[in-house]
């Protein structure tokens, strides 16, 4: 659950862009801001463009700007066409010990759910806004609120959840 390179220069581009809303950026000055290759960001500008987070204008005096307000940019959906794994990411040959891989399978669906999850809650506006107004003191309190520290003696129980589906993770969401 580790962002590719390419969702940070995306993300970056995305944010460097709204910081400078009027600006149109040559990719080449969004490469060097990101610290990314100018291929590499000339990539990842394409990308965007054809999903409509950017504008772009060639010739002089031409350049990318944000097709929508920042605020209207989730990180998510920055993330799903990036990282399309990301969402009903699996655990593909995974290695483990006999009897532990379906549980192991079960944390690692919840994990990535909750990053998922976690990560539609916030826009490129956020970025960019001053920390204080971005509420990010407290993220996984809702995670830990009201629940009881494990006993680390206590042995881990299977997840009885007939569903198929990773157990509640505590998050709440706005859908």
């Amino acid at each position: 659950m580790r962002l590719k390179r390419q969702s940070e220069i995306a993300i970056g581009i995305l944010a460097a862009c709204a910081r400078s809303p009027e600006t149109k950026f040559p990719a080449q000055q969004l490469a060097r801001e990101v610290g990314a290759t100018k291929d590499h960001a000339y990539q990842v500008v394409a990308l965007l463009v054809r999903n409509g987070f950017l504008n772009s204008d060639r010739g002089p005096g031409g350049g990318v700007r944000l097709a929508m307000e920042p605020a209207n940019i989730k990180l998510v959906d920055v993330l799903r066409i990036t990282q399309p794994e990301l969402e009903g990411e699996s655990v593909e040959e995974s290695i483990g010990f006999p009897g532990t891989q379906p549980l192991l399978d079960n944390i690692v669906a919840a994990a990535s759910s909750f990053f998922v999850r976690l990560l539609d809650r916030f826009t490129v506006a956020d970025l960019v806004a001053p920390a204080e107004t971005v509420g990010l003191a407290c993220l996984d309190c809702n995670l830990v609120a009201g629940r009881p520290v494990r006993n680390l003696r206590t042995p881990v129980v299977a997840n009885t959840n007939t569903a198929g589906q990773p157990a509640d993770d505590g998050l709440k969401t706005n859908a």
